[in-house]
């Protein structure tokens, strides 16, 4: 069974990564934070590190997601790992308000991740549940539930829906709101 990860690389403050377009003098008030979601076999734990974006990151928290359904998807559990280049634990403000919001992941029955034109994995947030729609040229077939376990960190997700999707169209999330 494979584990549905997303990492979250969180910058030091008021760092800028290389290469991003911003006006000259822009200081961040915050943490700038990266995005990227895997299929593993394991999952992840505190201390592990990884290369991404030319940085090398450490796992610093991870708080862990559970399907109380059964489903034939070959995903087993969702984890959310915060991740920093020093693999200390960052202080996230939470970046939303009231009610976290579902994140939404976009996958095919297959078992693959729908990715953008830049080969991205397509997530979304959305409210509720009836706001999901389906990535560009798939139908969603099914939904996989995840919900946190344990003590929440701060800027986590209230539940996470995995739509399962099949189709015949080169599959891109832009058109996924």
């Amino acid at each position: 069974m494979k584990q549905l990860i997303m990492r979250v690389m969180s910058y030091p403050l008021s760092y800028v990564p290389p290469g991003w377009e911003v006006p000259e003098g822009y200081v961040p008030e915050g943490r700038i934070e990266d995005y990227d979601v895997i299929l593993d076999d394991t999952s992840p734990e505190a201390g592990q590190q990884f290369d991404f974006f030319n940085h090398s990151w450490t796992v610093a928290q991870v708080q862990a997601y559970q399907s109380p359904e059964q489903a034939e998807t070959g995903v087993e559990g969702f984890y959310l790992a915060i991740c920093t280049l020093d693999g200390s634990i960052p202080a996230r403000t939470p970046w939303h308000s009231g009610t976290s919001p579902l994140l939404v992941i976009h996958a095919l029955t297959g078992g693959d991740l729908v990715a953008n034109e830049w080969g991205d994995p397509c997530w979304e947030l959305v409210k509720q549940e009836s706001w999901i729609t389906a990535a560009d040229g798939l139908e969603i077939k099914s939904f996989q539930h995840f919900e946190p376990v344990g003590e929440r960190l701060a800027g986590d997700y209230s539940q996470v829906v995995v739509a399962w999707s099949e189709g015949v169209n080169q599959p891109s999330c832009d058109e996924a709101a």
